[in-house]
């Protein structure tokens, strides 16, 4: 009988977002599930203090033990999910005709100008290149802020699968969870209390990726439609046929606002749908919303899938 637990943990504003998924055979189960308030905010520009400021490090080191320590963990290895806003996230143009190392050296160079960073800091950069443009789509931050990550997970004797964005994590969960859906025109639309961001795919090609601060809450749902329509060839290749939305600002009031501008079908992403929870799970999800967890969730699943 196969067995296998995962752990996803968002750092989030003030707070570390923690879900424990447990597989057997067919079947996912939370083991657990909780937010724990920490002592900075580590969904910041601060997280790249970590190497640099021992007080901040041992402060880290000591919030994400509390979370693994004093919860009975089983999983052996964990995911870490960054907000998409933390990281430089950047589609950049580049010459087709370049070697694989000229490309690399122009993506960090263009990484190391945007994100204001001098030629001595080395880069940690994940690049993905987007079909039929010549673009590609590039996500960096400091290596030393990884590595301090990884050298963290490894003093507390866990395995640190993945650092990634909520946005491409949420992005891969929809193509997991809805395959047949995900063969069509669709994009994913992430909405948080500052931010919102949003992907588009058509036939399994990836066009593009856009973020902005959110300005008048008063009106999200436009603010993210017009995010929508930034996105390359949004309105050139048709509507997509189905919006996933997801993210703890995506109350019904802003889907059913969403239902009504858009032409397409607007679907809130639900990571645990099909996923055992115990009532004392739901009921303390229920109690701080369970949406807080989609993204740390949607994580842990896919260290299992």
């Amino acid at each position: 009988m196969s067995v296998s637990l995962h752990i996803g943990l968002e750092i989030a504003e003030r707070s570390f977002r923690f879900v424990e998924i447990q597989k057997q055979d067919r079947q996912t189960t939370i083991l657990q599930a909780d937010i724990l308030e920490t002592a900075h905010d580590y969904a910041s520009p601060l997280l790249y203090e970590l190497p640099y400021q021992r007080e901040l490090a041992r402060d880290f080191i000591r919030d994400l033990a509390t979370v693994f320590l004093t919860r009975g963990v089983y999983a052996e290895s964990l995911s870490l999910v960054l907000p998409s806003m933390l990281p430089l996230v950047a589609m950049l143009p580049f010459d087709q005709h370049l070697s694989a190392s000229m490309k690399q050296m122009q993506l960090e160079w263009d990484c190391r100008t945007l994100a204001g960073l001098t030629t001595e800091t080395p880069q940690t950069i994940l690049s993905h290149d987007l079909e039929h443009a010549h673009n590609t789509l590039a996500m960096a931050m400091p290596a030393a802020c990884v590595d301090v990550l990884n050298s963290t997970c490894e003093h507390l004797t866990l395995q640190l699968l993945a650092i990634d964005t909520d946005h491409f994590v949420m992005e891969n969960l929809v193509r997991m969870l809805y395959p047949y859906d995900a063969e069509k025109n669709f994009a994913v639309l992430g909405l948080s209390p500052d931010h919102c961001v949003a992907g588009l795919y058509r036939d399994k090609r990836y066009l593009g990726f856009r973020q902005t601060s959110v300005t008048y809450k008063q009106h999200y749902a436009a603010q993210a439609v017009h995010l929508l329509e930034k996105l390359p060839s949004f309105r050139g290749l048709g509507n997509p046929d189905h919006i996933f939305v997801y993210g703890s600002a995506a109350s019904d009031d802003v889907i059913e606002s969403l239902n009504g501008i858009l032409p397409g079908n607007v679907i809130r992403c639900v990571p645990l749908a099909d996923t055992g929870i115990s009532d004392s799970i739901m009921q303390s999800m229920r109690t701080v919303g369970e949406q807080q967890f989609d993204i740390a969730a949607s994580a842990a699943l896919l260290g299992l899938l």
